[in-house]
């Protein structure tokens, strides 16, 4: 399992709809490894991606209405992190200091961003309506300037230094991200993409599902569509 508490600021971590109502998924931020859920309020948490209990993966987890389940014994906890129920021990109050350690987690330009709780900087904002379109797993680490770099024909406005938003050449604005992960001997890295005119960003949203924007000699091929595969999902190997 990844160290945890590793990061500091605000970093993508996946695109909205790679977290489906009442579901779980897995994400790695650097060196830190995350569960992102949405209970049945909507809303997207961020915790630490281990049970109090035994360790276990809370990603791997159950979630009913708002709370999250852990799957090895049962142990839930509510949308504020708090153990609310014990199976071995239904008659007992669990205790207010078992808690899972949590982040804060904001949905901002068909991006899930996550910071740790004591981030005192404001979240990103960038104004529009923004539909997520894909996510790309590349197998090294990509800084921003780089992967804007190849994109041809882009014009670039940086709002966070994971971000930009960007006027493709079919004049569709977008949002790119780069989320860090950190690998067994180095580093992998994460790109996100969203649109702001769905209709009009199709055509450009599926050239980039068919290939990487970064040098193609330099990706590992990992195609990962939110809808169907989460990006830590390729960690659980």
């Amino acid at each position: 399992m990844h160290d945890s508490g590793a990061f500091a600021g605000w970093f993508p971590a996946a695109m909205t709809n790679a977290i489906l109502p009442e579901t779980a998924v897995r994400a790695i931020i650097q060196t830190d490894d995350i569960a992102l859920w949405r209970g049945a309020d909507g809303v997207a948490r961020a915790w630490e991606n281990r049970c109090p209990h035994r360790g276990m993966r809370l990603s791997y987890g159950v979630v009913r209405g708002n709370r999250l389940t852990c799957l090895y014994h049962g142990w839930s906890y509510d949308g504020g992190g708090g153990c609310a129920a014990i199976p071995a021990h239904p008659d007992v109050t669990p205790p207010k200091t078992i808690r899972v350690r949590t982040y804060q987690c904001r949905e901002i330009g068909g991006l899930v961003w996550v910071a740790p709780e004591a981030e005192g900087t404001p979240a990103p904002m960038i104004d529009g309506d923004w539909a997520p379109c894909r996510s790309l797993h590349i197998g090294q680490p990509v800084a921003l300037s780089d992967a804007l770099a190849q994109i041809p024909g882009a014009e670039a406005a940086p709002f966070h230094a994971q971000a930009a938003r960007v006027q493709t050449p079919c004049s569709a604005p977008a949002v790119l991200g780069v989320q860090p992960m950190a690998e067994r001997g180095g580093g992998d890295a994460a790109l996100h993409g969203s649109w702001h005119d769905p209709k009009r960003g199709a055509p450009q949203c599926q050239r980039m599902a068919q290939g990487s924007p970064i040098d193609s000699g330099k990706a590992d091929g990992r195609l990962n569509a939110p809808t169907t595969q989460p990006i830590g999902a390729a960690y659980d190997a």
